[in-house]
């Protein structure tokens, strides 16, 4: 399945209406979403601008996967012992927010001008999106999880400018879906597949602070069908290539689990174990080992949730494109990987069209696919 469609390949509105289930889209968007878009200016895409933002996410990342590195020999030359455990517990956060404040000194005020700069296309985002999820019956929220603790932590540091307090407000407004964002962190589908030595608090600490650095955005609940959900994307940014972006679709698991358990496309990486003692699952058919990996701390529970029927399904429904699921705790949460969804506007440089309005508009019938799709095959509890 595939979840992007080509711009050259837009649906016209008969199509989009079919598949959202819905009439009186076309009015729609001529009566309350172009209005407020035509309102915004346009801002000159210059090279000098796109350079400053690839400099920005370039620096984080930079001082995230500097601050995993260095951490991890740290660990590994410190004893395991009672005095080595508390510099390990003492170090961790000091680190952390130290590579995370190098990062804003030396990007300040790239960081407060783009911020600054994208807050009225933001509101308008917003409030265009929302106009078009309550068409289909969803409700939209623009900032999962609300403005990123990394600024915050940056801003109680004092290594921001006092403007952006202003930017975290309105993110703050724009929140929600605190609960899925915390799933979905809880997941390691967040973190790159590393060892983090220490204890069960620390290695959830590293989780959250890792997240951190990611950006999360486009945010849907709502319900299909009985079944209950919520959707967010969180961008992955990779030096010197294309960012990645991350579809995290989360329900609520069939039964509370007692194990993990994790699945993966070939190809793709697990998400972090945490040194969790996972074993791979065998399973047939053949065509399954082929294309995925399965692993659990649960066998039994693993061929519960990954039954034949369930087998199957994905089987048909993966199609090459690259994806994780994750079953832990009270939550199952999916990871599709693809190019940006919801293109409606360009916060950056305040740029829209028809062609933009329209593939947003197709990527909200693909994620109510997905969810059908999804809530199907992994048989997800009815509320």
């Amino acid at each position: 399945m595939h979840y992007l469609r080509p711009m050259g390949d837009i649906m016209n509105w008969t199509e989009i209406e079919r598949r959202l289930g819905v009439e009186g889209v076309e009015r729609l968007i001529r009566d309350e979403v172009r209005p407020p878009l035509e309102t915004l200016p346009a801002s000159n895409v210059d090279e000098q601008s796109k350079q400053a933002l690839k400099k920005i996410t370039r620096g984080f990342s930079i001082a995230f996967f500097g601050f995993a590195l260095g951490f991890f020999f740290f660990s590994v030359f410190i004893p395991d012992t009672w005095w080595g455990i508390v510099l390990k517990f003492i170090c961790f956060p000091l680190a952390f927010f130290g590579c995370l404040a190098l990062a804003a000194v030396m990007n300040r005020d790239a960081i407060s001008d783009y911020f600054l700069a994208t807050q009225a296309r933001y509101i308008v985002k917003s409030k265009v999106m929302t106009a078009i999820a309550e068409k289909v019956g969803l409700s939209y929220i623009a900032a999962p999880g609300g403005a990123p603790e990394s600024l915050k932590a940056l801003q109680k540091l004092g290594l921001l400018r006092k403007e952006i307090q202003i930017v975290m407000d309105v993110l703050d407004d724009h929140g929600g879906l605190d609960e899925s964002v915390a799933a979905a962190t809880a997941t390691g589908l967040l973190t790159a597949d590393v060892i983090v030595l220490g204890s069960e608090e620390q290695k959830a600490r590293y989780l959250r602070q890792s997240a951190m650095g990611h950006s999360f955005e486009d945010g849907f609940y709502g319900e299909r069908k009985g079944i209950s959900f919520s959707a967010f994307e969180w961008i992955e940014q990779v030096d010197e290539a294309p960012d990645k972006y991350h579809l995290l679709v989360v329900f609520k698991a069939p039964y509370r689990l007692s194990g993990a358990t994790q699945l993966r496309s070939r190809k793709t990486p697990w998400p972090s174990k945490f040194d969790l003692a996972f074993q791979d699952v065998q399973l047939v058919p053949e065509d399954f080992a082929k294309k995925f990996r399965l692993r659990s701390t649960d066998q039994v529970e693993a061929r519960t949730l990954f039954n034949p029927a369930v087998v199957e399904r994905v089987l048909a429904l993966a199609h090459g494109d690259p994806f994780r699921a994750v079953a832990v705790d009270n939550h199952l949460v999916i990871d599709i990987v693809g190019d940006n969804r919801y293109p409606l506007l360009d916060l950056r440089f305040g740029e829209w069209s028809d062609e933009t309005i329209r593939q947003t508009l197709v990527d909200i019938a693909d994620l109510l696919d997905v969810v059908d799709e999804m809530s199907r095959t992994f048989m997800v509890k009815r509320d």
